[in-house]
C-alpha cells in the first residue's frame, strides 16, 4: 500500500501558532484529507491563518512502526487546581518528588512551539532549540472503528492526544508526559507512562484559556538523548484504537 505523511501547520500574525495537524494516509485518500485540513486550518477559534503550510511526503510502509494504544483511565475533576492535584499524584507515583517544579516548568512550556524535554531528575532542560522544542511528528491512528476514521479529518482532541502519548511513552527513555492543549474551548489534559497508560484529566485549565504546552520527562544519557530526540522527530508510527 502506498501511503503519505500530510502535515498542516497555520498561524497568523497576531496568534503565531493556530492549529496544527497530521496524517499517514493511503495515496487514495490524499484528495479528501488535504481538503479537510485546510477547512480546518480555516475555521479555528483562534483567528484566521496568514499562512498556511500543507507538507506532503510519501512514507514506505516498512519504514512505519505499529504501535497499540495506551489504556486509557479518565478522571473527572471540578476545576483546575483538582486537576493539578491528579498530576502531582501521577507524578509521585513514578517517584518523581520535585513535582513543583516540574508544574512550574510546565507553565513556561506554553509559549513554546513544541514541548519542553526535561531530565525527569536533574530537571535540566534537555531541548537543543529551547523556543522551538521538541515536536512529535510522523503519527497517526489506525482503527476498524468507521465512525473513528471518517471523524479524523476534523478535530479529535482525544483520538489525536492518545496517538501523540502513545508513541512518545512507547520510548524507553521517556518516563512520562504532561499536556494541556492552547485551545482555548478544550479544557481536558492528560499525564501519560508507560507505567499507568493514559490518564485523561478532565479540567486542567480554565475555558477560554489560551494556555497550553507539554513536557516530555526524559531519563538516559547523552547518546539515548539525541536517539530519542531522533525517534520523537522522525519515526513513522502507526497507533492502533479499537
Amino acid at each position: 500500500m502506498n501511503r503519505y505523511s500530510i502535515k498542516m501547520r497555520a498561524s497568523n500574525k497576531e496568534e503565531g501558532h493556530i492549529s496544527g495537524a497530521e496524517k499517514i494516509i493511503p495515496e487514495e485518500e490524499l484528495e479528501q484529507y488535504c481538503s479537510r485540513l485546510l477547512a480546518r486550518a480555516l475555521r479555528h477559534s483562534k483567528g484566521k491563518p496568514d499562512f498556511i503550510n500543507l507538507k506532503i511526503e510519501a512514507v514506505r510502509e516498512e519504514e512505519i512502526l505499529h504501535l497499540f494504544a495506551l489504556n486509557v483511565t479518565t478522571v473527572e475533576t471540578a476545576d483546575a487546581g483538582e486537576g493539578m492535584d491528579v498530576v502531582r499524584g501521577y507524578l509521585h507515583r513514578l517517584g518523581l518528588e520535585r513535582t513543583e517544579e516540574i508544574l512550574a516548568l510546565w507553565k513556561q512550556s506554553y509559549a513554546m512551539r513544541g514541548a519542553m524535554l526535561l531530565d525527569a531528575d536533574t530537571l535540566q532542560r534537555l531541548e537543543p532549540d529551547r523556543e522551538r522544542g521538541i515536536r512529535a511528528t510522523y503519527m497517526d491512528m489506525e482503527t476498524e472503528d468507521t465512525e473513528k476514521q471518517s471523524a479524523c479529518g476534523g478535530k479529535n482532541h482525544f483520538n489525536e492526544a492518545l496517538v501523540l502519548a502513545t508513541k512518545v511513552v512507547s520510548h524507553p527513555n521517556i518516563v512520562a508526559e504532561l499536556c494541556i492543549s492552547d485551545d482555548p474551548d478544550y479544557v481536558t489534559g492528560y499525564i501519560a507512562s508507560g507505567t499507568f497508560g493514559y490518564v485523561r484529566i478532565t479540567r486542567l485549565k480554565e475555558m477560554g484559556s489560551p494556555n497550553g504546552g507539554r513536557i516530555f520527562l526524559f531519563r538516559g544519557n547523552e547518546r539515548e538523548r539525541e536517539e530519542c530526540i531522533r525517534y520523537l522527530q522522525q519515526q513513522k508510527v502507526l497507533v492502533h484504537i479499537p
